[in-house]
């Protein structure tokens, strides 16, 4: 079973950056209606610095593609649950979101997928000089301020090859990727793997 408590967990495994042990587990359990339970595990070592979120998800699942259309200001309110593995696109706005070095999961909605691409646009727009290039920083702000208002539509896609993502919507549509699809996407450099990470507690557990 996983975990219902945010706590500290101490593991006899090594940083995946600088090899020393141990390093802490901070796990946090969500409930979310109609979906499988959701756990935030964020890894931390305190020799360093390293420091890595992604999503569990009980059960095995399947390489998925969730589709929704965003068409109103209600549907700033889905869920969204995006694993380090997981690829953000967004078509209308030339948004792709890609698995990278310093990839984590996070458990949103909709309005905060968005809100990670206003910041990604106001950090460009402090640093940037080019003034067509900032033209074009300001309109894709101004059209997502739209979308979030429902005055314009966008779509939200979400691929994972893992499975650990979802869009929690009777709107969204969903199926298993294809194998061409999975071998064109990139996977987060560190995936964590529920059966792995719970064998690792259960033996900290026996030893103690």
């Amino acid at each position: 079973m996983f975990p219902e408590t945010v706590r500290p967990t101490e593991l006899p495994i090594q940083c995946p950056i600088c090899g020393k042990k141990p390093i802490k587990i901070l796990t946090h359990a969500h409930t979310i209606p109609y979906f499988r339970k959701v756990i935030e595990v964020t890894i931390i070592c305190e020799h360093c610095g390293f420091r890595h979120s992604d999503i569990l998800i009980a059960g095995e699942r399947d390489p998925m593609r969730y589709e929704l259309e965003i068409s109103s200001e209600r549907d700033m309110l889905i869920r969204v649950v995006r694993s380090s593995s997981g690829t953000i696109r967004i078509p209308e706005l030339g948004v792709t979101i890609e698995p990278g070095p310093k990839s984590y999961g996070f458990v949103s909605n909709v309005e905060g997928v968005l809100n990670r691409v206003l910041d990604v646009l106001e950090m460009l727009e402090r640093s940037e000089t080019d003034e067509k290039k900032l033209e074009r920083i300001r309109e894709l702000k101004k059209k997502i301020n739209l979308i979030k208002e429902g005055k314009e539509k966008a779509t939200l896609i979400i691929d994972d090859p893992t499975g650990k993502s979802a869009i929690i919507s009777e709107k969204a549509r969903k199926r298993k990727l294809t194998e061409e699809e999975i071998k064109s996407l990139k996977y987060g450099y560190i995936v964590l793997e529920s059966k792995n990470l719970l064998r690792e507690n259960e033996n900290d557990s026996s030893g103690s």
